[in-house]
């Protein structure tokens, strides 16, 4: 796979002792050798990563020679891959694992689709069906102890099929700025919250400068009372650092500390995101919320997961997860903001 030597694969293989060589090609060849094996590996997987099967029972076989399950609960039949990301595919253990791989290595989508050998509309779909796999993986239920908590905008996209029919104005080209200076209702906003304990909130709270009762909708029922919190100079975080019962330090306008506290964490994230986000050449705002998930999840894996376990655990994982959603779910994905309210008076 040419491609992959593009993005320094092969260099950072080159980079390996001998030890470690053996025991990554050792690896491959036992991966590639179950692939090959088992036909109906997608299955295998599906079934035997999902831990609750305790409402199913076997009932009989499909036309195609698969297992069919009775829910005791609902009175409805299914099958291993009910509710996933590969109920409406035909294709093959190997091309779903070498998606994931092209999308932990940052393939494009025309890369991509000539690794996988789908076409790049298919790609597309993919994509976008692991991301609503992924999305909730290892879902902040709490953020405790210190906590980084800041925003960062994004400037709203429409681009996509959609793109020039019912829109509130005319497409623009890669790269053009907003029509307004400083922060707008062009530009959506993002809060990032980030605790001691490496957990990551993110979550779009409308358009341009945050408001309090925004910032507090998302907070509630995401932060431990009794938190600290470091922000910038916003007095909207007082307010809400107030209603939660947590105490609040925060980072005078122009500096980058008060006291022994700092936002070097949030900052590394934000600009690591921003980064990240270049390769894309332009996110739909419509998508804008999978794709901060998606970097979100490829965060957890660096932190708790070796480099050569990503590819497989993301893949047990997204194929595994239980959710139902087709191509068409994707397209009809409504935009998470009034992308009308920037340009009313242009009306």
């Amino acid at each position: 796979m040419n491609t992959f030597k593009e993005n320094n694969l092969y260099e950072i293989i080159k980079t390996l002792c001998a030890d470690d060589y053996n025991q990554l090609l050792a690896k491959m060849n036992s991966d590639h050798q179950m692939i090959n094996e088992a036909a109906d590996a997608l299955h295998k997987i599906i079934f035997r990563e999902r831990k609750n099967q305790d409402d199913l029972v076997k009932y009989g076989k499909t036309s195609k020679g698969r297992q069919r399950y009775l829910n005791v609960k609902t009175g409805k039949t299914e099958s291993d891959t009910t509710h996933s990301i590969v109920k409406y595919t035909k294709k093959s253990y190997e091309q779903w694992s070498i998606l994931i791989k092209c999308m932990l290595y940052g393939l494009t989508l025309k890369q991509t689709a000539q690794e996988v050998g789908i076409s790049k509309t298919s790609a597309f779909a993919w994509r976008h069906k692991v991301l609503e796999a992924i999305k909730d993986y290892q879902e902040v239920i709490e953020l405790s102890g210190e906590i980084q908590i800041d925003e960062t905008y994004f400037l709203l996209n429409m681009k996509g099929p959609w793109a020039g029919k019912d829109m509130p104005r005319k497409a623009k080209k890669k790269g053009a700025p907003s029509l307004y200076r400083g922060v707008s209702n062009e530009q959506v906003c993002v809060l990032v919250a980030i605790d001691e304990h490496d957990q990551v909130l993110t979550k779009i709270i409308g358009q341009g400068n945050p408001l309090k009762d925004n910032i507090q909708s998302v907070l509630i029922d995401h932060v431990k009372q009794g938190s600290h919190w470091i922000t910038d100079s916003k007095s909207a975080y007082v307010d809400v650092a107030s209603q939660l019962n947590c105490s609040i330090t925060q980072v005078p306008p122009r500096k980058h500390t008060k006291g022994d506290y700092n936002l070097g964490i949030m900052n590394s994230y934000h600009s690591g995101l921003k980064t990240w986000f270049k390769r894309f050449r332009g996110v739909s705002t419509k998508h804008l919320e999978s794709y901060l998930m998606w970097f979100r999840f490829m965060k957890y894996l660096n932190y708790q997961l070796e480099l050569g376990d990503h590819a497989y655990e993301s893949l047990k994982y997204a194929i595994s997860n239980k959710i139902s959603i087709q191509t068409s779910d994707i397209h009809k994905k409504p935009f998470p903001i009034d992308i009308f309210r920037p340009y009313q008076h242009l009306s």
